[in-house]
């Protein structure tokens, strides 16, 4: 499975963000999360237009996410539309799993 890493954004703070595109029926990438403050909230958002979407997180190894073997947890209910997510660190990656409802794209961001 492949991973990506997420963008340090620059600014007062540190902080990172990711955004991508996926296709309708498929799992998008396994973004890693870097270490970060215990307790820092990840925010996630998923705008699906007329398709379904989740995020899901995972607290497996980087080894695990990378060879496809992590175990998966929703963040948010899957949903028609636009879906916020928060969630506290630990966590070692993200990802969004998109529905067939519709062949729109959806897109995916992460802001830390």
């Amino acid at each position: 499975m492949s991973t990506q890493q997420l963008l340090k954004r620059d600014g007062r703070f540190l902080s990172w963000t990711h955004s991508e595109s996926i296709a309708a029926s498929k799992t998008g990438v396994a973004v890693v999360i870097p270490p970060l403050v215990a307790g820092q909230t990840i925010t996630t958002v998923v705008i699906g237009g007329t398709n379904t979407a989740k995020t899901e997180y995972t607290a497996s190894s980087d080894a695990l996410v990378a060879a496809g073997t992590a175990v998966w947890h929703e963040v948010a209910a899957t949903a028609v539309g636009t879906t916020v997510g928060k969630i506290t660190w630990p966590v070692t990656g993200l990802r969004v799993v998109t529905g067939a409802v519709s062949a729109a794209a959806t897109t995916f961001t992460i802001l830390i």
